[in-house]
């Protein structure tokens, strides 16, 4: 499997054609940080890319593995003002650029789990994680990370806790990352720069066709209990809609997982 380094000066161009700066390192912590530190350093909208992570992050803290020039590892960080209860929609957003961007480059069936992993074949396939930080004159900055696995092993897999996969598990030959990166950043910066207030109705029916559970039954997991349900999609604000004994409940992503239940 291949292990070089991505065309550094091809994304370059396509990101400052977009009206973004450039951020790449061969080893870094975090892009996600480092597009924050940019964004206060130079005020400005960047992309931040890296070969490997030393302390990659997943959602609520878990670490994400990143072995060098295997897979993507990418930050898109903009400016939208949105109000705060609307801002979660952005990782369903995201998510839906990425589901649509890889169908097209690989023709598989790359499904969103809400409310922000990329699944392929029930294995999780990417991620995505989102920091935001306030404009003093009004509005915020979002960095957009995602994260996809594309060349890693059946071997390096097992290693995650999880039920994993990458491209490469599905795909006997084809893979090039470069190519791979420029068609995701470039349609999570366009879906993101596109999304408006009078799109969300469009967005919850686009999330119930790329929904990996959509209308199924399953347990909504907190540190307090486990409440299991049908998925009914999600709400205006991005939230997920459990259908329980006692009617629709509302849950923020902050609070809990989400999970099939196997029957």
């Amino acid at each position: 499997m291949s292990a070089e380094p991505i065309d550094e000066s091809r994304i370059r161009q396509a990101v400052e054609a977009r009206g973004l700066a450039w951020c790449y390192r061969t080893e870094t912590e975090s892009t996600n940080a480092d597009v924050l530190q940019h964004h206060a350093r130079h005020g400005r909208e960047v992309v931040a890319v890296c070969e490997t992570q030393s302390a990659g992050r997943g959602r609520r803290g878990r670490q994400w593995l990143s072995p060098f020039a295997r897979n993507i590892y990418c930050t898109v960080g903009i400016s939208r003002n949105l109000p705060p209860a609307r801002q979660g929609l952005l990782s369903i957003v995201a998510g839906l650029a990425l589901c649509r961007s890889l169908r097209a480059q690989t023709g598989l069936a790359v499904s969103l789990k809400w409310p922000n992993d990329l699944l392929l074949g029930g294995g999780k396939l990417g991620g995505i994680l989102i920091e935001s930080r306030a404009h003093p004159g009004g509005g915020d900055f979002f960095a957009i990370g995602f994260g996809l696995n594309v060349f890693m092993s059946a071997d390096e897999l097992a290693e995650i806790e999880a039920p994993a996969t990458s491209l490469a598990q599905h795909l006997e030959a084809g893979l090039d990352r470069s190519e791979i990166l420029l068609a995701t950043f470039a349609a999570v910066v366009d879906a993101i720069r596109a999304f408006e207030l009078d799109g969300i109705e469009q967005l919850i029916d686009d999330f119930s066709r790329f929904d990996a559970f959509h209308e199924a039954v399953v347990e909504v997991v907190s540190a307090e209990r486990r409440i299991a349900g049908v998925n009914r999609g999600i709400s205006a604000d991005g939230q997920l809609r459990l259908e329980t004994e006692q009617g629709i409940e509302l849950h923020s992503s902050a609070e809990i997982s989400l999970r099939a239940v196997i029957t």
